[in-house]
């Protein structure tokens, strides 16, 4: 089987390409094997800047054909969810045609899509922060483990994506502490607040609204304690904002109490991103009517991919609106030596996990020589006496005639290399399976005085073979 990585993200196609088909891809994992019955399984991993399918194929299907089907089949959920729009450079929407979703071009969206080694690699660039719009920040290692979480119970995780996912999870946790990527500020939430920052008071008297309770929500609020920011207060539209606010000790703030908590606020921080805007221009009118004179302008700050704020409360005086596109813009640079010294850990990582998998597939192998040990010890099992109990010659002779077929073809073919001028080609495939010390023994033996270790019926070859060492054969009289 082959791994493949099919990825729209916010480099190659931009955030609205990835907001459209990222709006399509919700628990989508079951429907795309249903889909594409020729895959084995499918992980889906969602951000604010990307959408990544980890797809378990055949190793016989053709890359080309799978990325044509799984973008037929993300437009077709695209258009049943009524979100079926062409992002325009202008940012307005016309209707998706045939050919499939489209990017901030209006022009249909080819996934990016990396294969075997080129899609380890790329997954564990991805889950060491390496491809996310801030190089190195951590959110993405836990959204890649969630993502794994999700697979398993919907039933589409196979093997062979845990252990990618797995190695490449334990890749980024070394990328993190061996540099220095993965500091303070290092995220698309701090990146946020510190664009917001300079239009707010001093950060410890900032009265905050977080607007959601899921993974970002959660990283917000712990990016404003780290800030300083100690008044916080949470609003969901869902029944888990008094959970949340709980387990954090915050302050939940009911639907009835939106308008005033927003008119209350000098920050509001939205990061749903489920369906349509929480915050619409009428609810951010009335909340700023009511506004007392002389708290400055309320600040927006909506990290959600399908946009949590109407686009036209820009307008209304009173307000700054920071959207995912101006935090894209604010992102700082990575330092080049530690992107680099990431890049090196990553090689080394990979270079391990492929060595895993090279000795992975001989596990057919090792299947198949254990289940015929099995089948020889259960034949002499049962050509022992019946009755439970066996006279210790008989178990002897039993556990000979084990030894005994199990050696025959090994014994087979060392004579057979010998006669072929092949003996130093068996002891070192001899090496692989039993080990070093065992081949040491063969070598001891051919150097003991006495008979020689039989090869062949040359005496010359014979004796060429015992002087070296390189000999495989039973000692004593030929044939004994």
């Amino acid at each position: 089987m082959t791994l493949h990585l099919l990825s729209c993200d916010h480099r190659t196609h931009g955030l609205d390409a990835v907001a459209l088909l990222g709006s399509a891809a919700a628990c989508c994992g079951p429907d795309l094997l249903r889909e594409v019955p020729d895959l084995r399984g499918a992980l889906v991993l969602r951000t604010c800047n990307r959408l990544a399918l980890l797809v378990d194929a055949p190793e016989e299907m053709p890359v080309e054909p799978l990325r044509d089907r799984v973008e037929r089949f993300l437009l077709a959920r695209a258009l049943r969810a009524g979100s079926g729009a062409r992002p325009t450079p202008e940012g307005h929407d016309r209707p998706a045609g045939p050919g499939g979703p489209a990017g901030s071009s209006g022009a249909p969206v080819r996934l990016s899509t990396w294969s075997g080694g080129d899609a380890h690699r790329e997954l564990f660039a991805t889950a060491a922060g390496l491809e996310s719009m801030v190089v190195g920040e951590r959110e993405i290692a836990g959204q890649l483990r969630r993502a794994l979480t999700v697979a398993s119970q919907d039933g589409t995780l196979t093997g062979d994506i845990a252990r990618a996912v797995e190695h490449a999870s334990s890749a980024s946790r070394r990328v993190a502490r061996e540099t220095g990527l993965a500091g303070a500020g290092r995220s698309v939430v701090d990146v946020g607040i510190d664009l917001a920052s300079p239009h707010l008071p001093a950060l410890p008297a900032v009265r905050v609204l977080v607007v959601g309770t899921g993974a970002y929500a959660g990283a917000t609020v712990s990016s404003l304690r780290r800030h300083g920011v100690t008044d916080i207060r949470v609003h969901s539209r869902s029944a888990r904002a008094e959970a949340f606010a709980r387990k954090r000790g915050l302050r939940a703030v009911p639907v009835q109490d939106l308008p005033r908590a927003l008119g209350e606020a000098d920050l509001v921080v939205t990061c749903r991103g489920l369906d349509a805007p929480v915050l619409s221009h009428g609810l951010v009118a009335l909340a700023l009517e009511g506004r007392a004179p002389g708290r400055g302008e309320l600040v927006v700050l909506d990290l959600a991919l399908a946009r949590d704020v109407e686009e036209s409360v820009r307008s209304l005086p009173g307000l700054r609106l920071i959207d995912l596109h101006a935090v894209q813009r604010g992102v700082p640079e990575a330092q080049a030596s530690q992107v680099d010294a990431a890049r090196a850990i990553l090689d080394e990582e990979l270079e391990l996990y492929e060595r895993v998998l090279s000795g992975r597939r001989m596990d057919p192998v090792v299947r198949t020589l254990r289940s015929h040990v099995d089948g020889v010890v259960a034949e002499e099992i049962a050509r022992l006496p019946a009755g439970g109990v066996v006279e210790v010659e008989e178990a002897a002779r039993a556990l000979r005639r084990v030894a005994a077929r199990l050696l025959h073809m090994p014994t087979v073919a060392a004579r057979a290399a010998g006669e072929q001028g092949r003996a130093q080609d068996y002891l070192d495939a001899l090496e692989l399976v039993v080990g070093s010390s065992a081949v040491a023994a063969v070598h001891d033996e051919a150097a003991r005085p006495g008979p020689l270790l039989v090869i062949g019926s040359d005496p010359s070859h014979r004796l060429r073979a015992g002087r070296s060492g390189a000999v495989v054969g039973v000692s004593g009289t030929e044939g004994a």
